[in-house]
């Protein structure tokens, strides 16, 4: 009897799968949980039929599902329920769109469409992801994007790539001195601040550091942990890298920045090798580097290898 009654609970307990109908042009037949999303339900009929979950509308008993965080339990969806999937038309089609993750380089593809709006999109990062849309933010060209707008208001095309933040409080505006004045908010990470930055104007978070004043930020840092306010103005630099130059003799290690300029990398070597610098030549994949070019220019990163070649001095002789 207990034995019974200990089975029966596990029973309760697992939650078990079931399967629902769902009607396109043809029936079919997917295997679901009750505990899964509408957006779910969208991506089995994506992965079965190739059909853009941002191109279909779902219907159970003649009540449209237009929330797809939604749970099938909540729909009052159950065991052989038939729901009723129509593909929605208009005149914009579905553009595909990058989404980078926060922390990591990672990025994802979601489809959407001109008209959809900002929460339309982070409801099918969400499914897509397994995060609550109401958990992260989404930016786009270094602005928070509202979510009450649409890709057409803030003119995102395909291919575009918006950014995954956690959801912060309380904006503020502070500047950069190689860019114009950011919006960012006070619980944001040293780091999110980093990824609205590399949105805006490219600089790849991999090679940034954020200073205020002298002081290094730290990435893990919150804004409002490190004293950053309204009048705050960041410096970015880039982070120390090592190049490899290579000499007839040997080789030089040297820890540089990628924009530092090429004359101050060859007021390094002078240093070391105690060579004029108007006497030296630098090439990095068969091209002579000029001294009044940073080596971000060049796309000289780290472990770049660069020739050193010894320009002998033009004698004069005198009769």
């Amino acid at each position: 009897m207990e034995s019974s009654m200990k089975h029966k609970r596990t029973i309760i307990e697992k939650e078990k799968e079931m399967t629902i109908d769902v009607k396109v042009t043809k029936t079919i037949t997917i295997t679901v949980q009750e505990s899964d999303s509408i957006g779910h339900v969208k991506s089995l009929i994506h992965d079965h039929e190739g059909i853009p979950e941002c191109l279909q509308q779902l219907f159970s008993k003649d009540v449209r599902l237009t929330d797809d965080e939604q749970k099938l339990m909540d729909c009052g969806i159950i065991e052989n329920s038939t729901l009723h999937a129509y593909i929605y038309i208009d005149n914009s089609v579905p553009k595909v769109l990058l989404v980078k993750r926060p922390h990591t380089n990672v990025t994802i593809t979601v489809y959407s469409r001109t008209f959809n709006t900002i929460q339309d999109v982070k409801c099918r990062i969400g499914v897509k992801e397994g995060v609550n849309s109401k958990k992260f933010s989404l930016i786009h060209d270094g602005k928070f994007l509202d979510d009450d707008k649409t890709l057409v208001f803030y003119k995102i095309n395909g291919g575009s790539t918006l950014h995954m933040v956690y959801i912060p409080r309380d904006k503020l505006l502070i500047s950069t001195k190689e860019t114009v004045k950011i919006e960012v908010k006070v619980a944001l990470t040293v780091r999110d601040i980093k990824t609205i930055i590399e949105s805006r104007v490219g600089y790849s978070i991999s090679f940034m550091d954020l200073f205020i004043g002298k002081h290094k930020l730290e990435d893990s840092k919150i804004l409002y942990h490190s004293d950053v306010n309204e009048e705050s103005v960041l410096k970015v630099k880039s982070k120390t890298i090592q190049i490899l130059i290579k000499t007839s003799g040997g080789s030089i290690t040297l820890d540089v920045q990628r924009h530092e300029l090429v004359k101050d990398v060859k007021g390094m070597l002078l240093q070391k090798l105690n060579i004029p610098v108007h006497l030296q030549k630098l090439v990095f994949e068969g091209k002579s580097l000029a001294n009044y070019r940073d080596l971000a220019s060049y796309n000289i990163r780290m472990h770049s290898n660069i020739i050193f070649d010894f320009r002998s001095p033009v004698s004069t002789t005198t009769t």
